[in-house]
């Protein structure tokens, strides 16, 4: 499924485990995804460009493949609330993991905003990258607030 949002479409992919993948795109990128969990995606990204802070823990993810680590990392990223940041550093320290690692799992994450990567920066406040989307992730924490 193809959803428009004011930053750029994402591309949702769906599994009977919960959601495989959600990312920027701009064409359809396989077969579309449907019913109720896309549905319930769908309006779940409406409020939260809408300003309404959800924080999308009740969307399941399909984590089928990635390690326990990777894990651990997406599940501690969900948590980090609407206008709030995350060090690199303080979340490899949080979860035994190096900051290259952090930051490796980050670029990789394949559920754009359902785990907010875009929140986690450096310890000095430099961004750091976004898979080559670094104006998404300064676009995002403008919008949350996190940024003047």
């Amino acid at each position: 499924m193809l959803i428009p949002t004011p930053l750029t479409p994402l591309w949702l992919e769906v599994s009977p485990r919960g959601v495989r993948s959600l990312e920027p795109a701009l064409f359809p990128r396989g077969k579309e995804a449907t019913g109720d969990l896309a549905l319930w995606v769908r309006e779940r990204l409406a409020a939260y460009f809408a300003g309404r802070k959800p924080d999308f823990l009740d969307i399941p993810l399909d984590y089928t493949g990635l390690s326990p680590a990777r894990i651990a990392l997406y599940e501690r990223v969900r948590r980090i609330p609407f206008g709030r940041v995350a060090s690199y550093g303080a979340l490899a320290r949080e979860l035994a993991l190096s900051p290259r690692a952090v930051g490796a799992g980050m670029r990789a994450c394949p559920f754009f905003l359902l785990v907010p990567a875009h929140r986690v920066i450096h310890a000095d406040g430099r961004l750091g990258g976004f898979a080559g989307r670094e104006g998404l992730k300064a676009w995002l924490l403008r919008f949350e607030g996190a940024l003047p």
